[in-house]
C-alpha cells in the first residue's frame, strides 16, 4: 500500500491503536504509533538530538558544580528585564 495514497486511512488505524511499520523499497524505515498529548513531552525528549544534547550539557554542569540557586536565577532574570 502506498503511504501517500492512504494517509488518512492509515492515520485512522493508528488513532484506533494499531501500530504500523513504514517501509521503503521493502525495508523498514519508520514506525507510526499513536501519541497522546500526555506522551508528547517524553517523546520529544527521547527522540530529539537537540533536547538530549541540552540535557547532557545541563547534567555535566550540575556534576561540575556549575549551578545557580533558583532565587539567584530569578533575581538576575528580573534585573535583566528591568534594564531592557
Amino acid at each position: 500500500m502506498r503511504f501517500k495514497n492512504k494517509t488518512n486511512e492509515l492515520l485512522r488505524q493508528v488513532m484506533n491503536g494499531e501500530a504500523l511499520i513504514i517501509t521503503y523499497r521493502g525495508k523498514p524505515v519508520a514506525s507510526l504509533t499513536a501519541l497522546s498529548e500526555n506522551d508528547l513531552e517524553d517523546f520529544v525528549l527521547e527522540h530529539s538530538r537537540k533536547a538530549r544534547k541540552k540535557l547532557a550539557e545541563a547534567e555535566a554542569d550540575r556534576k561540575a558544580g556549575r549551578v545557580l540557586p533558583l532565587e539567584a536565577y530569578i533575581a538576575g532574570s528580573r534585573s535583566r528585564r528591568r534594564h531592557r
